[in-house]
């Protein structure tokens, strides 16, 4: 049998690897459609721009998973706040030297009637890309839906990235994606 697969998403594909699967699905007429990495305003490392800027070139949408940064952007953990279990260990280490992009989280939040994490999910939107914040309840689902609907300013946008790049801390890259 052929022809039963039209298109392909990949994940965790580091930029050289996303080339060459695209370049190989493409000779055999099979599009790559999405590639799913770890993709928010703490784990903007050199792959995920260089990952995003193959993504924007070749017409592959980029899924960002754990836009909150496994809960970092959420607006409800403190170094003296922490979640229970080994998140606790990372949040220990990376908490401390995310105070300049909180503070900015918090200060568009409030101007703008939202909350952190949808600003946080809406800044993702904002760069391209369909976040996948995971959720536990409900209640973070409807909070999510509050991220649609309007976007980050130009002004936010940038405030948003100087602050990301002033917090000293950042999100660990992800130990499976590929290179």
């Amino acid at each position: 049998m052929q022809g039963l697969v039209q298109a392909v998403g990949v994940s965790n594909y580091g930029p050289k690897q996303l080339v060459k699967i695209y370049e190989y699905l493409k000779a055999r007429g099979v599009p790559l459609c999405s590639a799913q990495v770890q993709f928010s305003l703490i784990s903007m490392g050199e792959n995920q721009r260089e990952i995003k800027t193959i993504c924007d070139s070749l017409g592959i949408r980029l899924i960002s998973y754990s836009p909150l940064g496994l809960g970092m952007l959420s607006g409800k953990y403190s170094p003296t706040k922490l979640p229970r279990g080994p998140r606790a260990i990372l949040f220990r280490q990376i908490l401390p030297g995310l105070e300049p992009l909180l503070r900015s989280l918090k200060e568009i939040a409030q101007k703008r009637s939202k909350t952190v994490p949808q600003v946080a999910i809406n800044w993702c939107i904002c760069m391209g890309t369909v976040p996948i914040p995971g959720v536990k309840t409900v209640k973070q689902a409807q909070e999510n839906l509050g991220s649609l609907g309007w976007r980050l300013s130009t002004g936010e946008l940038l405030q948003l990235e100087y602050a990301a790049r002033a917090s000293p801390r950042k999100m660990i890259q992800n130990v499976f994606q590929t290179r």
